[in-house]
């Protein structure tokens, strides 16, 4: 009986490693001058964060990221990847 417990909590914490490696995406972003890098990331990111994951593939301060995508001249950072319904697609980059 024991066993069985034990079982259906292993393949809990298997499901659940799944699930967040599932949600994770891969999100290509390109510069002005065509430079384009993929950035893995979470739908439940914020721009910030965001911005952070991509300063460390760009070798560029987030804080000097502005990131456009979809008309939308400035992303705000304290909203998420999926509040702008950001899947995989191409998010424009400039450096300030």
């Amino acid at each position: 009986m024991d066993q069985d417990t034990s079982d259906s909590k292993d393949s809990k914490d298997s499901k659940g490693s799944k699930d967040s490696k599932d949600n994770m995406i891969m999100v290509t972003c390109n510069d002005r001058l065509g430079k384009k890098v993929q950035v893995k990331c979470s739908p439940t990111d914020s721009i910030l964060e965001f911005k952070k994951l991509l300063a460390a593939h760009i070798g560029t301060p987030y804080n000097k990221i502005k990131l456009r995508y979809g008309g939308i001249n400035s992303l705000n950072n304290k909203l998420t990847l999926d509040d702008y319904s950001i899947t995989k697609d191409f998010i424009y980059f400039i450096y300030l």
